[in-house]
């Protein structure tokens, strides 16, 4: 696959129509290319199916993810003060972008083979793994753990106005103290 400017503005403006809202969908072919002003036919030579793009959309989303857990991590704290530093990237991230939030971490079921597994993500769970068992923690959390923890209360914000509160940091620091991390 070739990529140039072309291929990078439609990858964008796919990004862009999943970011505002919450969805369960990668926008479609179609759309992107009306998005671009360009035909369907000048996606197609970028993308030869919907599957293409959505898994171009879903490698951008993870590295943005991951970007920004790694931007917030500060290897020169403690163990538990940079694990409440990635809780908090991980809350932020998932409320600055709630549909690719919810298209990376949401959707799996209805994008079927198109879900992608990447190294980046594996590398930031296994250090999550480390930055526990430094902690020093008698609980027996684990990264899945946190990870259910902070995908249920990141989830809450999304989807239920009523707990949408981005300034409450309560909940995040409460999950930690729960599992002897705070």
């Amino acid at each position: 696959m070739r990529r140039d400017h072309l291929y990078d503005e439609l990858l964008a403006a796919a990004i862009q129509l999943a970011s505002p809202r919450l969805a369960l969908a990668i926008p479609s072919l179609r759309a992107v290319a009306r998005a671009c002003d360009v035909s369907a036919t000048a996606v197609y030579r970028h993308f030869a199916s919907q599957s293409d793009l959505n898994r171009a959309v879903l490698l951008a989303v993870d590295s943005s993810f991951v970007a920004a857990m790694t931007a917030a991590d500060d290897p020169g704290r403690s163990p538990r003060e940079r694990l409440r530093l990635l809780a908090y990237a991980y809350l932020e991230w998932g409320l600055a972008n709630p549909g690719l939030y919810q298209l990376r971490f949401e959707s799996a079921d209805q994008l079927g083979a198109d879900h992608v597994h990447t190294d980046g993500a594996d590398v930031l769970l296994a250090q999550i793994g480390e930055l526990v068992q430094a902690s020093g923690t008698a609980s027996p959390v684990t990264p899945a753990d946190l990870w259910a923890g902070m995908h249920g209360l990141t989830s809450l914000h999304l989807h239920k106005s009523d707990y949408r509160r981005p300034d409450d940091v309560g909940p995040v620091d409460r999950l930690l103290a729960a599992w002897d991390l705070a």
